[in-house]
């Protein structure tokens, strides 16, 4: 510490209070009890006559050589019992007391008189008592009181100290010389005339300044600034830098507690996206609390950083609310530009719900809530929907959620039954839209809330259907799913798959184009052995399924399997039964069949398959039907019963029918 820094106090704490741009606000409490009340140094009147006269008095006090005090005055009166005796008092005019500690530099103060009593060592300085220091802090007060006995310097009455445009007031104070600790009576209080940041107004039930360590301490402090910031706590320590003697940092302990006031610029609390015409939201105060708070400030002193710790602490503005074990406010040009959280961070607002291992908080200029970025096993519910991710992002303005998936698990969100996981997905509030990108996978289940769910094409309606893809968007407003890229659905052993499927709950369709494959297996037998049906596999370019009358039209090199039997086909129309079975199908355009069971090969114009009944019927110019043996049967229309072991021939009206039958060569 540099020497004649005693006023630091005043410079110390008026600092403090201009320099806590975020500071904390704090409840003041009651004035402390009051001491015994203590003697002074009797004035001239009560010390007998005037028996001496000085002119330039000085005058030291020593103990092995040490000086303990010493007193300078320009003109000295001494009085004693009577003249010839030596005096029991001196009165001083322009006097300068100095006080030497153990160790440290000496504490000097100038008043305009003071009385020094022989017989207590103790000195009284009154009249425009003042010292400073050479930052130009000045301290000033109307008594100075030194006792010897108990190495303190007291000031009984008002104490007034200043520096630059800022003042800070005690009713008294009491300096320990050994300490080197000044104490201010409460309330202490400050105000200051600077403009912009900073507290001009602060008061504090007491405090201390130790001027080892350039610390200004106060308790139960409350402050506010020029700008409506608040601020408050149990306890406040601010550290000087040791050069400068500005502001180093500050720590507030105990029910920290304060507001940040609303930006007053232009479009404060003006969301980024305004409606034409629309009047602005009123800008709004952010609100913290926690149990200590840490302020850094820069080399001019402004706040660089606010860190506040609790259990947890708390930043809240409008309906937004952060709350975490530790919370790091950053400052650009005396403005919150960023928050960041750790430890059980909960984000509360208007969007969702959200609890993470760490986030972030990003502020706009006006300072409203700009982005939010969670991270740590996040956990996220908003609007029905709930998600859990290692990384989530919220862009505030665009009311968008994203999420993004770690090395070890996907990002996942559901709603009712139904499941999306991906390595990243977004949800578009506004819109009503949830994609999910890359290695994406679903579930959709039947809700009571009708959201998107898969139709009655792949399985049974009432049960979970499956799908995956590399990108899936689900539009609840629109009630369609989209999946796109080597997209899949499947619901037991039924499944489809193509390059893309779309899904309308609305008008209950499923459309999938490129490369499209379907397997649609009918429900297993109820009955204990009942001849099981096989599956039904088709596939073709295009598909258009309509749950209305439960048909699904495939377009473009249509081919068909069913155990041992095949078709082929420009075009096919399928009709399922309630079980999701293949009950009829439907070929046309130089359609070609064949049953390895039979043998049996035929080709026409269209055919018509019943799965259930085992009959197929044939169109063509002609039909034509060859078996096993090379017997050939044409006609206008041919029909295939009893499961391909008769064949029955329509003639075309005026027409005739044709049979070819192949001998055997002895």
């Amino acid at each position: 510490m540099k020497s004649q820094r005693r006023l630091e106090l005043a410079v110390l704490a008026s600092a403090a209070i201009f320099v806590l741009v975020l500071a904390f606000s704090f409840r003041g409490g009651g004035r402390p009890s009051a001491g015994r009340e203590r003697s002074l140094p009797p004035g001239p009147e009560a010390a007998g006559q005037a028996t001496t006269l000085l002119e330039g008095f000085d005058f030291t006090e020593s103990v092995k050589g040490k000086p303990l005090m010493r007193i300078q005055a320009d003109r000295t009166i001494g009085y004693g019992p009577a003249a010839g005796l030596p005096p029991n008092l001196y009165s001083g005019e322009k006097v300068v007391l100095t006080v030497y500690p153990d160790d440290g530099p000496p504490v000097t103060v100038h008043s305009d008189r003071a009385n020094y009593d022989e017989r207590s060592r103790e000195s009284r300085l009154s009249g425009n008592v003042r010292w400073t220091d050479k930052d130009g802090a000045l301290a000033e007060t109307e008594e100075i009181l030194f006792r010897p006995r108990t190495r303190t310097l007291e000031a009984p009455k008002r104490v007034h100290f200043t520096q630059g445009p800022t003042s800070l007031t005690a009713p008294s104070a009491r300096y320990e010389i050994a300490e080197r600790i000044l104490h201010f009576a409460g309330p202490v209080e400050a105000s200051g005339t600077s403009e912009g940041a900073g507290l001009s107004k602060m008061t504090g039930r007491q405090g201390l300044y130790r001027r080892d360590s350039g610390a200004v301490e106060m308790d139960f402090v409350t402050g506010e600034s020029t700008s409506g910031d608040r601020v408050a706590a149990d306890r406040l320590v601010l550290q000087m830098a040791p050069e400068g003697g500005h502001p180093s940092w500050a720590r507030l302990t105990g029910n920290v507690r304060g507001v940040l006031a609303a930006s007053a610029g232009p479009g404060a609390g003006r969301p980024s996206v305004a409606l034409a015409g629309a009047a602005p939201p009123p800008a709004q105060e952010r609100q913290y609390a926690g149990d200590v708070g840490t302020v850094t400030f820069d080399p001019e002193g402004k706040t660089k950083s606010v860190t506040l710790e609790g259990a947890p602490a708390i930043l809240a503005e409008g309906d937004r609310r952060l709350t975490a074990r530790k919370i790091d406010l950053g400052f650009q040009h005396g403005k919150v530009v960023t928050a960041a959280a750790a430890g059980e961070v909960h984000l509360d607002s208007a969007n969702g719900q959200a609890e993470a291992a760490r986030g972030t908080l990003g502020f706009a200029p006006d300072g409203t809530a700009e982005n939010a970025v969670l991270e740590g096993s996040v956990r996220l519910l908003s609007d029905g929907r709930a998600g859990d991710a290692d990384k989530v992002v919220e862009l505030t303005s665009k009311r968008l959620w994203k999420l993004t998936g770690g090395a070890k698990q996907a990002a996942r969100v559901s709603s009712g039954g139904s499941k999306l996981a991906a390595d990243s997905i977004e949800i578009d509030r506004d819109g009503q839209v949830v994609r999910g990108q890359g290695r994406a996978r679903a579930v959709f289940t039947p809700d009571a809330q009708k959201k998107v769910r898969m139709t009655g094409f792949v399985g049974d309606p009432k049960k979970p259907t499956f799908g995956k893809a590399d990108l899936i968007v689900l539009e609840d407003a629109k009630k369609i799913g989209t999946l796109s890229g080597s997209a899949t659905l499947w619901q037991d052993d039924s499944s489809l798959f193509a390059d893309d499927i779309a899904m309308s709950d609305t008008d209950r369709t499923v459309r999938a184009t490129g490369s499209v494959r379907t397997v649609m297996a009918p429900a297993p037998a109820k009955t204990a052995g009942a001849e099981a049906r096989p599956a039904s596999v088709i596939t073709s370019k295009k598909l258009l399924y309509r749950d209305e009358d439960r048909s699904a039209r495939f377009e473009g090199g249509v081919a068909i399997t069913r155990g041992g039997w095949r078709a082929s086909g420009g075009d096919s129309t399928a009709w399922l039964d309630k079980d999701g079975g293949v009950e009829s199908v439907e070929i046309s355009g130089q359609v070609r069949m064949s049953d390895r069971a039979t043998g049996r090969t035929a080709t026409a114009d269209k055919a018509l398959d019943s799965a259930k009944t085992g009959k197929t019927v044939l169109w063509g110019s002609p039909a034509r039907v060859t078996d096993a043996g090379g017997n050939q049967v044409a006609g206008a229309v041919l029909t295939i019963a009893d499961r391909g072991r008769s064949v029955e021939v329509t003639a075309p009206e005026g027409g005739k029918t044709e049979t070819i039958h192949r001998t055997e060569k002895n």
